[in-house]
Parts: C-alpha cells; structure tokens; sequence
C-alpha cells in the first residue's frame, strides 16, 4: 500500500516567516551594536564599517583625551572619585594620567599620518582616472541620448499650440536668462517669445556694456596711486557678484558698492588730477553707472515681458486642448477661489451669529427691569386719574418743580424706547423685548398726556409721592435704556451682516454647484487633454536634457554640468537616481569631498595636538607642587585646566565633525564602488580605521562607560540575593499551606493571591518612607543603598509560594511518613526528602526571580540616587538623551547584560521543564 507524502508548504513558509519576525530584533541588536556610524535606522541591516570599540568602552573603558582632562583636574583638586585620598595615591595617579596623555599624543599623531598618507596615496591614483571617467561618462550620454530618442519616439509630436501652451506654464516658474535652457524654451516659441527675445537682446548688450565699461575704469586707474585704491579695484571687480546674465541687482550695487567706494573714492581722486586724465577717468565712471543702471532697467523689461508672454500663452488652453479643456481649468481656477471665499464668509457667518446670540441673552437680561417699571407705572396711574377725576387744584412750587422734573424724564424715556422700538420692528426673535417696550411706552404716554392736569395738582400729597416713585423708575430705567439703545444698534449691525453673509453664502454655493456641473462635464476631456498636456511637457524637458546629450564632455567640470542638468529628467520620467547612473563620477566627487574634510579636519587635529602637548608639558612642570599646596590647606586653583578644556572644545568640536562627514562619505565608498574604485577598497578601509580611532582617543566619553561593569555587578548581587532569599522564604513558607492543616489556611492563600494582584510601584510612598527609617536605625537597609533595594525586592514572594505549594501537593505524603518512622524530625523530612524532590520548582523561582529583578528599572530608580550604585536597568537608561539615543554602546550594553541571566539559565536549564510542568496538576 502506497504512503501518501504531503507537502506542508504553507506550514513550512509560516514557519519561516515566524523564525524571521522573532530573530530579527537579535539580528538588529548585534549588527548595530558593532556598527560604527551607530545607524541604528540606516535601510542598510549590515555594515562593513564594523567595529568592537562600544564593547570595549563598556567593559574596559579608555580614558580619552577629553576624560583625562577631567580626571586631571579633579585627582589635582581631590574631588569626586578622589576624594579623601592621600597625596601619594594622586601625585601616582596624576603621574598615570601623564603618561597616558602623552602616549594618545603619540597614537594621534600616527593616525594622522596614516590618515595624510592613506587618503594622499588614493587621491594621486585617482586624478589618473579623469579619462577612464570622461569616457565612461562619454558612454552613459550615448546611451542616454538613446533612451530619450525612444522616448520622444512613444511620446509622439504635437502641434503648435499645444507646445507653446506648455512652454508657457514652464516659463511661468523659470527664471530668464542668456544661457542654460531659457533660450531653448523661447526658439520653441519662435514668434511668440518675440518681446522676450527684443529685452533679452536689449540687457545682452547692457550687460556687455557694463562690463565694458567697467574694464575701462579699470584701465583709467592703471598707473594711478591713491589711498583706496586697492579698495576700489576690488569693488569694480565684484560687480559680477551683483550682474550676470541671469539676474541683475542695480539697487544693491548701488547701495554697497557705489555709493560706499566707487563714487565716493573717484570723486576724490578726479578732482586731484590734471583735467585731460580726470575728465577720463569721469567719463569711464559715468559710463559705468549709466549702463549699470539701464541694465537694471533692462533686466525688469525682460521679466515684464517674461510674464506677459506666459500670461498670453496661458489662454491657449482651448486652441490647444479643446475649449472643453479651457472651460475646465477656468472653472477649476474660479471654484478654488470660491471655495476660499465660502470658507471665509462661513467664519463670518459663524461670528455674526455668535454676536446675534449674546445681544439677545442681553437682551432677556434687560426685559426683567423693563417689566418691573412697567407695573410700577401701572400702579401708579390709576391714583393719578383719581386725583385728576376730583379736579383737585393744588400747586406748591417745590412739588412743581419736582413733578417737572420727573414728567421731563417720561418724555425722553418715551422717546428713547419709541427709537428702540421703531428699530426692533419687524426683526426676529425679539419679539418679546419689543412688546415690553411698548407696553412701557404706553403707560409712559399716560403720563406725558396728563402733563398739565397732574401740574395742576402737583401740590397734592398722593401726586409729590406719586412723583418719587417716577423718579425710582426713571432712575431704574436710566441703568438699561442706554445700554439697551447700544445694543439694539449693534444688534441691527450685526443681523445685517448675518443676513448679507447668507445671502451672499447662498449664491456663491449655487455658482459653486454651477461650476461643479461644468468640472464634471469637461472631467473625461479635460482627463485627455491633462495626459496630452503632460506628454508636451515630459516631451519639451527631455529635448531641453537633449542639448546635453548632444555634446561631448570634455571635462570633470563638463560632467558635473551635464549630472546636474540630467538629474530631474531623468528622476521624474524614469525613475533613474542620477548617483547610481552617473556613479562613476559620482564616486569621484565623493572621494574629493572625503578628502577634503579629512585634510581640513588633519590641519585641524595637527593644531590642537600641538597646543595640548605644550600646555600639558606646562602642567606637568608644576601640577604636583599644586597638589601638595592643596594638602596643606591652600585653596589654590590652576587656570591651565579651563584653557585645555577651552582649546579641546573649540578645536576637537570642528576636528569631529569633519571626520564625521569624512567617515560616512567613505563608507559610501566603500559599499558603492564603481569600475575604477575596488583596488582603493583596502586602503579607504585603513583611512576609515584611522579616522574613527583617531575620534576614539579625543572624543569626550560619558561616564556611563567607566561606571557600566558596576551597574552589572549591582545587578547580579541584587538578583542573586532577592532570588536566594525569595526561594528560602517561599520554600519554607510554601510548606504549612501544602502539609499542614490550620484556621484560616485558605483565606490565607487567598490574601496573598490578592496582594500580588496590586503592582508594587502602589506602595512605593510607603516603602520609600520606610526605608527612610530603617536607614537611620540598620543603614545598610535604607534609602540609596542595595541592601535596601534587596529587602523591597524580597516582598514579592507571593506568587513564588503559589507556585512551589502545588509543586508539594504533588509529592506524596507516604515519603515523609516512611522518613518519620526511620527517625526523621518533621523538619529533617522536610529538608532531606522534600527539597531535593522540589529542587525543578525551585530551580524555576530561581531562574523567574533573577530575571524580573535584574531587569526591574522603576524601584530601583526611585530609591537609588548615587550612580556608582545603580543597577543595570537605570544605567542602561542613560544612554538615551534627551534629543538622541547612542544606539551603538545601547545594543551592545543590552547584549551585554542578557549574558548574566544566560549563565544563570544554563547552570539551571536541566531542572525548567520538570518545574514548570509539574505541579500544575494535582494527582
């Protein structure tokens, strides 16, 4: 019978995918970590740039050049490390430090000849190679020229119209000029770029008359000797920083240059020369001014003119593309600008209406008082008309004079609230405010109507109170009416502007669904037209590219034209990246710029090793005369060390970030080569090695490296004790609840399940505050100290008790009892039959509790401040900084620590399996 055999292929790529995904992040973690550029993100995984050096700054970190400086200064002053050492031990390690400086003195001065030497052997081969680079770069312009005749080819001709459309909207955003491809672009035209032409020929001679007339100021000044002269000379000889025959600045000149020096010194010199040579020299002067001056001019006919043209070639549109295309842009370039003025007039609309809003809750504000006067009016009418019924005749000039008053004040209140009220009629939303205002307006009317009757009565007693009650209503009233007044004409305002914005909103979205219609009607043709469009213009930049093609390169210079010139054509229609193509000289320039950054950062580092040997060789003289001056008792400082700090920092900076450029252009040398580039592979090698060790011993290394194989020892000794100490506990604690029957037992097991639900970060106020005090009573348990950090550490056994407890449940009770009746004590059957039998359950909280804490950073942070004390997890932190993280001594720290908890997993590998499998189920 026949085995089917299946393919598992899908299994088998699932699985592969999976291996890759879990293996990458180690496979990212050592290749960064031995990368020397420390590219933790670079598309390139592997580097040949490869180095051990961030292992070696970890585990045998170096003093360089910048550290020893330090460590100088504070073994001289006894500070910090070296504080309450004996004179002795630091003129010892002054005289270490010494000697140490002087042999990184010695090593840098070889890897600048080794950097002088390498990069100098490279560039003289690399100068014979011009030719094989002219006739490489002579090869890739045929095949270029071939590939945009094949081009042009597919792309197919099209009419005039359309080209000169296209042109137009090139000319649009191209600056004009006398050389380059502008000239190109107005021959496509022919006729149409005729103005351009005229004031391009126009500032062609102006330019050359400025030029001109420059050369004979020149002239005029030969034989001449005068206090500016040089000066002068050097003025007349910018003048082509500020005309050129793309770009012109009159103004600037004239400011900096003419005024300032020219004018200014040959004036002078005119009026101490005979009349012949003086009227020269003016003549040339003026020359010069003149035609600078009309060129400036000449310069703005020609942009004028460059966009009038692009102005009128833009209307082409339609003759080009169809009047469907035309109808289309223009409907676009008007919607686009409609669209930000509905934008506009929305943002209005919505603070219009914001504002409508608050004048009608002032408004609601205002209608409580006007409703109060309103009764009190009402009330008082009617006694009124009864004093007016009985015809009582009563005048007292005071009360007169007091009801005057007060019927004065009725009649501009009425007036007021009339002119608020003829101005709320008919508006919204306020109709309450108004009909309040009219209900006072006409018991107001009562009083202005019954004038003479009332004055008649005014020394009637109920008519002078009646009259005070007028006044408080009045003077209520003067509170609201004038704000009221304010607010209603703003009010009127601001709705006018709402109902405007609305209305003006409402017709410009009809004209924008109008001219949505039109965009639609048109998309398809106007579809074809944008693609024929696009072909114009790819057709008319690869011609433009073509002037290239079609000549010889001659030169290096010539070459980098045609690269710069060939770059974007190539990048925007196919997809070619000009320094892949062109790599041969590309390589090239790249190797010059590498040089060039070497040398300068050579001279550079050359100064400084210089500087600092003498003003070592200086301290060196006396620094041991300081220090015994220090012991005995004199406060004495040296000034030599801020002036080596001072020169390091000036110099080293520039040294470092020339080497820098210098190491990453070089790499890229290195990995990109070309035809001509394999025979320098070894020795841009050696330049690179040189380069980098010669940053090594300057470069200013943190303490991070010096204090790292400490953090790691912290971290194994904490680890190692709180796992000691977490098995004893767990393994003695775990036994009562697996053996022993008691009160309380299962509540108790329960409690500490519930205890290790809640992180211990929770109770860090507490432990912080008893540490506190534990450390002024034991000090070796208190705040900034392991032993402290250890006892915190040790209250998570919780979970450790849970787990060896079912380990004991399944270990039968028969072994004991067999042990008990041999003569065992309950304790002896527990140690010598038990824990052998549960040493995998052991070996398994061992290896869980070493892991956890050697990694636990958040405690450790908090209750650790010294930094000779942290532990492995805080110190690791410190390679990231604030704006950049050093991903190279990071990934190597990290895999550096991985390797104590490796060591300890193997030690105890043999017992996991067994340990984590058993005790999960209970027989």
């Amino acid at each position: 019978m026949a085995v089917e055999r299946r393919i598992y292929w899908l299994r088998h790529l699932v699985l592969i995918a999976v291996v890759v995904i879990v293996l990458f992040p180690m496979v990212w973690l050592v290749s960064t970590s031995i990368r020397r550029d420390q590219a933790a993100f670079s598309s390139n995984l592997f580097s040949s740039r490869v180095t051990l050096q961030h292992y070696r700054n970890l585990l045998l970190p170096e003093r360089s050049v910048g550290r020893l400086i330090l460590d100088l200064q504070s073994a001289t002053y006894a500070t910090g490390d070296y504080r309450g050492k004996s004179q002795e031990e630091l003129k010892k390690n002054v005289e270490s430090y010494l000697a140490k400086f002087d042999s990184l003195m010695e090593e840098s001065q070889r890897m600048v000849s080794n950097i002088e030497s390498g990069m100098a052997e490279i560039e003289k081969d690399v100068v014979s190679k011009e030719k094989q680079i002219l006739l490489e770069m002579n090869e890739i312009r045929i095949k270029d020229k071939e590939l945009f005749e094949n081009r042009l080819k597919q792309i197919g001709t099209f009419e005039e119209p359309q080209m000169a459309y296209a042109v137009g909207r090139i000319l649009e955003t191209t600056v004009p000029s006398l050389e380059g491809v502008y000239p190109f672009y107005t021959d496509l035209l022919g006729e149409r770029a005729a103005p351009i032409t005229e004031a391009m020929e126009g500032y062609r001679q102006m330019y050359e008359s400025t030029l001109k007339y420059r050369d004979e100021t020149l002239k005029a000044l030969v034989g001449l000797e005068f206090e500016n002269r040089e000066e002068v000379i050097t003025s007349l000889n910018s003048i082509d920083k500020y005309i050129s025959l793309s770009s012109v600045d009159y103004s600037e000149w004239r400011r900096v240059e003419w005024l300032r020096v020219i004018n200014r010194y040959l004036r002078e010199v005119e009026s101490s020369l005979p009349e012949m040579e003086a009227s020269v020299l003016n003549q040339a002067r003026t020359n010069l001014y003149e035609s600078f001056r009309a060129a400036g001019d000449s310069w703005e006919a020609v942009l004028t003119s460059n966009g009038e043209v692009s102005q009128e070639l833009s209307s082409l549109a339609g003759e080009a593309f169809g009047s469907g295309y035309y109808k289309y842009i223009e409907a676009s370039e008007v919607l686009s600008g409609m669209e930000n003025s509905i934008a506009e007039l929305k943002k209005t609309l919505t603070v219009s209406e914001s504002a409508v809003l608050e004048l009608e809750d002032s408004f609601e504000i205002a209608i409580p008082t006007v409703i109060s006067e309103t009764r009190k009016l009402s009330a008082l009418i009617p006694p009124f008309e009864l004093v007016a019924s009985k015809g009582i005749e009563s005048s007292d000039p005071v009360s007169g004079a007091k009801l005057t008053g007060s019927l004065d004040g009725v009649l501009s209140a009425r007036e007021t609230i009339n002119l608020v009220n003829g101005q709320l009629a008919g508006m919204k939303n306020v109709e309450e405010l108004s009909s309040e205002l009219s209900d006072l307006s006409s018991k107001l009317s009562w009083f202005v109507d019954n004038r003479e009757v009332l004055m008649k009565a005014s020394g009637n007693s109920e008519i002078s109170k009646g009259a005070d009650v007028i006044n408080i209503a009045l003077s209520n009233l003067s509170r609201v009416l004038p704000v009221l007044q304010t607010s209603v004409s703003e009010y009127l305002e601001v709705s006018k502007s709402a109902e405007e914005s609305k209305s003006r909103l409402q017709t410009l979205e009809g004209e924008k669904e109008k001219l949505l219609d039109t965009i639609s009607n048109h998309e398809e043709e106007a579809r074809k037209a944008e693609e024929s469009y696009v072909h114009a213009l790819e057709a008319i930049n690869i011609r433009s590219a073509m002037l290239y093609t079609d000549r010889e390169i001659l030169s290096i210079e010539e070459a980098r034209n045609y690269v710069l010139n060939l770059t974007n054509v190539l990048n925007s229609y196919f997809n070619i990246k000009a320094p892949v193509r062109y790599r041969t000289l590309v390589w090239y320039d790249d190797f010059a710029k590498a040089d060039t950054e070497a040398r300068d950062g050579t001279v550079l580092l050359k100064e400084l090793i210089s500087s600092m040997r003498v003003m070592k060789d200086d301290l060196a003289s006396k620094i041991e005369n300081y220090i015994e001056l220090r012991f005995l008792g004199t406060s004495i400082t040296l000034d030599d060390f801020g002036k080596m700090q001072e020169t390091y920092n000036s110099l080293f900076q520039q040294v470092n970030a020339k080497y820098q450029r210098a190491s990453r252009l070089i790499s890229d040398l290195i990995e990109k080569p070309t035809s001509y580039s394999e025979s320098y592979a070894a020795e841009l090698r050696e330049a690179d090695k040189a380069l980098f060790r010669a940053n090594q011993i300057w470069v200013q290394k943190e303490s991070t490296y010096f204090y790292f194989v400490r953090w790691l020892l912290n971290s194994v000794i904490v680890a190692l004790a709180v796992a000691l100490i977490s098995v004893t506990v767990a393994a003695l604690a775990a036994y009562p609840f697996s053996r022993m029957r008691f009160p309380g037992r299962k509540q108790g097991l329960l409690a500490l399940l519930l205890v290790q639900m809640f992180p211990s970060i929770m109770f860090m106020v507490a432990l912080y505050a008893l540490l506190q005090f534990l450390g002024s009573v034991v000090p070796f348990l208190g705040l900034n100290t392991l032993g402290g950090l250890i006892f915190v550490y040790s209250g998570g056994i919780a979970f450790n008790i849970w787990l060896i407890k079912g380990y004991y449940d399944t270990i039968s009770n028969s072994l004991e009892e067999a042990a008990m009746i041999d003569g065992a004590t309950k304790f002896q059957a527990f140690t010598k039959v038990i824990l052998p039998l549960a040493r995998p359950i052991l070996a398994v909280v061992a290896i869980l509790t070493f892991m956890n804490i050697f990694n636990e950073y958040l405690i450790a942070r908090i209750i650790l401040q010294d930094m000779n004390k942290w532990t492995y997890a805080v110190g690791l932190w410190q390679f990231s900084g604030r704006f950049e993280t050093s991903w190279g001594p990071f990934t190597a720290a990290a895999l550096i620590g991985a390797v104590p908890m490796v060591i300890f997993f193997l030690v105890l590998q043999d017992y996991i399996v067994g340990g984590l499998t058993q005790g999960g189920v209970k027989e």
